[in-house]
């Protein structure tokens, strides 16, 4: 593997730990530690610990050595600015040029996952929110915002899973998405786009009330331990 490819894998997967919450918020991370456990040299763990810094993943101090970066209101804000403006439109779009095809695959997530969401899987939740969102990016037929959102897509689940510690927040968000499919299946596309706007401003809202110190303080999938789901 040349160096190019063996930097960009490095990054791709430093990154996966950090928005599936492997690498905690303010964890530290020694090129040392990453070279070790990724079993690569130091200069590929450089190189993609400099790309992550630029995309705001990791903060960089002369004193301390390199850290997951905190989430921050204003972290949350921002996403949540974006996403309503962009997800608001997909979602009108797609209420008018969803295929029935798609609307039966839905159907059929919404049947399989649900009752394991409502009885506290969130990363159920997390899969299915994914799934609608996908398939509304996908039938709204916009390459430019699809590819915007694309990538904020793992910022989004990053936030998502550093706040995710309520089960009933994950039984919200469950019936929130499920009120955006109604809407879209019913082809009422205004409807679908304020209620898409509803559940975005309700999960940021969620997040914030978390204090900083206390989002992403516990297990990866912290609200299937605490539930006792198995």
């Amino acid at each position: 593997m040349d160096e190019l490819s063996q930097a960009t894998q490095t990054y791709r997967e430093i990154k996966r730990r950090i928005v599936e919450l492997e690498y905690r918020l303010g964890e530290r991370l020694s090129e040392t530690r990453l070279a070790s456990e990724l079993g690569v040299g130091r200069s590929p763990v450089r190189s993609a610990l400099a790309q992550l810094r630029s995309e705001g993943w990791v903060a960089i101090s002369p004193q301390s050595g390199t850290f997951v970066k905190a989430l921050t209101n204003r972290d949350i804000e921002e996403v949540t600015e974006l996403r309503i403006v962009l997800e608001m439109h997909a979602t009108r779009v797609a209420a008018e040029r969803i295929t029935q095809k798609d609307i039966s695959a839905l159907q059929v997530a919404f049947d399989t996952l649900g009752p394991s969401i409502v009885a506290g899987r969130s990363e159920l939740f997390i899969d299915l929110d994914k799934q609608l969102h996908q398939t509304i990016y996908k039938v709204a037929d916009n390459e430019l915002i699809f590819n915007i959102l694309k990538n904020l897509h793992d910022k989004v689940q990053w936030i998502r899973r550093a706040c995710s510690v309520s089960l009933d927040r994950v039984q919200d968000g469950f019936h929130e998405i499920e009120s955006i499919f109604k809407a879209i299946e019913r082809r009422d596309g205004d409807a679908a786009a304020e209620r898409m706007r509803r559940h975005i401003e309700n999960a940021a809202a969620f997040c914030r009330a978390i204090a900083p110190e206390a989002r992403a303080t516990q297990p990866k999938n912290s609200l299937d331990v605490a539930t006792g789901v198995p």
